[in-house]
C-alpha cells in the first residue's frame, strides 16, 4: 500500500488539472465569439470561430432552411391554402360603398338614382366577380412568389449581416446553464485525470 508521505506531495495535481480543464473549456466557449477581429499572435492570426466563419455559417444556414424548412414550394403551398374570401368581401364592400358609391352619388342626375339598394346590388356583383377571380389571382401571386422570392439569398444576407453582439447575448441567454455545465465538466474531467496521474505515479514508484 502506498505510503501516506508519498501521496501528500501529489495531492496538488488533481486541483491543478481541474483548473486547467475548467479554464480550457472557459476559453473555448468565449473563443466562439471573441475576438471579433483578427489578432496577430506572432505568425498566427487569432479570431473567434463565429466571426471568422460567419459567411460560411450564413451559407450553410440558408441552404438548410431552404432545403428542410422553408422552401419556395412550401411558401407557395401555404399561400394557396389561405382563405382570403372574408377579407376580400370586406375590402370590396368598403371600396364600393365609400369610394365608388360617393362618386356616383355626386354625379348630377345619376346620383339621384344611386341609393342603398343600388349600392347593395353593385356590392354583391363586385363580390361575386372577385370570388370568381380570387383563386386565379392567388395562384398567380403564388407563382410569382415562387419565381422571384429567393429564400436562400435572403437568409444568407440576414445571417451574414446579423450583429454578433446580439447573437452572443441570445446564445448566453438561452444556453447559460449548458455553457456553465460545460465549464464545470472540464474541471471535473481535469480532476479525474489528476487522480489518474497520481495513481500512475504511485504505481511506477
Amino acid at each position: 500500500m502506498p505510503n501516506l508521505d508519498a501521496i501528500v506531495p501529489l495531492l496538488w495535481i488533481p486541483f491543478v488539472t481541474a483548473f486547467i480543464g475548467w479554464l480550457t473549456n472557459w476559453v473555448a466557449i468565449r473563443m466562439l465569439f471573441r475576438p471579433r477581429r483578427p489578432v496577430n499572435l506572432l505568425v498566427f492570426k487569432w479570431q473567434g470561430l463565429i466571426p471568422r466563419r460567419q459567411a460560411d455559417v450564413a451559407d450553410t444556414v440558408a441552404e438548410v432552411i431552404e432545403r428542410e424548412v422553408l422552401s419556395q414550394h412550401t411558401i407557395r403551398t401555404e399561400l394557396e391554402r389561405l382563405d382570403v374570401s372574408g377579407r376580400l368581401d370586406a375590402f370590396v364592400r368598403r371600396v364600393v360603398r365609400e369610394k365608388a358609391g360617393r362618386k356616383l352619388q355626386s354625379i348630377p342626375l345619376i346620383g339621384a338614382f344611386v341609393n342603398d339598394r343600388t349600392l347593395g346590388m353593385i356590392e354583391q356583383a363586385a363580390v361575386d366577380a372577385v370570388h370568381e377571380e380570387a383563386g386565379k389571382m392567388r395562384d398567380n401571386l403564388a407563382e410569382d412568389l415562387e419565381k422571384h422570392l429567393q429564400i436562400r439569398d435572403i437568409v444568407r444576407q440576414r445571417v451574414a449581416e446579423f450583429d454578433l453582439d446580439k447573437l452572443e447575448a441570445v446564445v448566453k441567454q438561452v444556453a447559460t446553464r449548458e455553457l456553465r455545465l460545460i465549464e464545470w465538466l472540464g474541471g471535473i474531467l481535469g480532476f479525474i485525470i489528476g487522480l489518474a496521474q497520481i495513481a500512475i505515479l504511485l504505481a511506477i514508484r
